[in-house]
């Protein structure tokens, strides 16, 4: 250890390591009197209820109330990461190329698509590189009345489709491709994914008393404005650009730790979009790319060859998995791959 630190900061090769205590390594700046939220959070009974009222809310399509519920939280806080919060509005995040979904659709030769799952997500096998920014991932699948009876189905009939282990449709996705992006969520994402105060012990170790640790709120608080800001730039695509006659969107958010699902749409009869059609008629979006299309009873044998398929990322249940930890039905339902 060099005892004369301006003549080590001149050295060739230093590298300047921060201390502990620096805000947003391991310290965090608590304030003197505890955030209401910290008091709520202090008991594991007091973070469920929470998180509930907020899954409850977004699964409600109350994605306003969210985001008002959320900004009231965090107008108190003044971590790093709750200042990265408030800079992150509504309006920066957008769904980029959902404009191109029904011109795409107006080509697809196969069976009308009657519902569109889109579901908010980090890949497993993330590389942490310094500078590095990590946006989140999108899984969207194109669904038809070949798979399930969407046209013929309520949102609860979904949303009760949706709970069960496997989910009728799981692995069943028209092969219609579609590239959609979310833009304005990077750097939060990579600041939730690198914070240091991802867990709550309860046990002592926690550096603070009769309180939840700030740094642990915020990350909290943070992962539900995720979440809520992609579920806002969702229903902001479906308004300016529209959805497919007769086709609803099932948008969710897993292993973001923010997990939530809901379906967009006015929940009543419309008109149908296929012979058997008789009922809900909702939004459902995601940009696509024609591609000729192959009855499911004549398997085509060649993959294709611009990149992998919504089939191909989205798999059904499997021997192989029966042995894996049960996951969530958010990952089972929007087809969650374990790479590698």
């Amino acid at each position: 250890m060099n005892a004369n630190p301006g003549i080590g900061a001149q050295h060739p090769h230093f590298v300047h390591i921060p201390d502990a205590k620096t805000e947003g390594v391991r310290a965090y700046r608590e304030p003197e009197v505890p955030h209401p939220l910290q008091l709520t959070f202090l008991e594991p009974e007091g973070e469920r209820a929470w998180i509930e009222e907020m899954r409850s809310l977004l699964s409600a399509g109350r994605a306003a109330e969210a985001d008002a519920r959320l900004s009231a939280e965090l107008a108190s806080f003044d971590g790093l990461l709750a200042r990265l919060c408030k800079a992150t509005t509504a309006a920066d995040v957008v769904l980029e190329g959902w404009d191109d979904l029904l011109p795409i659709l107006a080509e697809w030769e196969g069976p009308p698509v009657t519902a569109i799952t889109l579901g908010l997500t980090n890949p497993p096998d993330l590389v942490f590189e310094a500078g590095k920014t990590h946006a989140p991932e999108l899984l969207l699948g194109l669904l038809s009345d070949e798979s399930f009876a969407f046209s013929r189905a309520t949102n609860a009939d979904l949303l009760a489709e949706c709970g069960k282990e496997i989910p009728a449709w799981a692995g069943a996705e028209e092969d219609v491709e579609f590239y959609c992006t979310l833009s304005g969520l990077a750097e939060l994402n990579t600041a939730l994914i690198n914070c240091k105060h991802r867990r709550f012990l309860r046990d002592g170790r926690d550096g603070v008393e009769g309180r939840a640790p700030g740094g642990y709120v915020e990350y909290v608080v943070g992962s539900w404005l995720l979440a809520t800001r992609f579920l806002q730039a969702a229903e902001r695509a479906v308004a300016e650009h529209g959805l497919p006659d007769g086709c609803r969107l099932i948008a969710g958010a897993v292993e973001v730790n923010a997990d939530f699902i809901t379906v967009l749409g006015e929940d009543q009869p419309a008109a149908a979009t296929s012979e058997r059609s008789a009922t809900p008629a909702e939004p459902a979006f995601a940009p696509l790319t024609m591609k000729p299309w192959v009855p499911r009873e004549e398997p085509t044998d060649t993959a294709p060859a611009n990149g992998p398929t919504l089939r191909q990322r989205i798999t059904a249940a499997e021997p192989v998995q029966a042995e894996q930890p049960k996951r969530g039905f958010m990952a089972r339902l929007f087809g969650r791959l374990r790479r590698g």
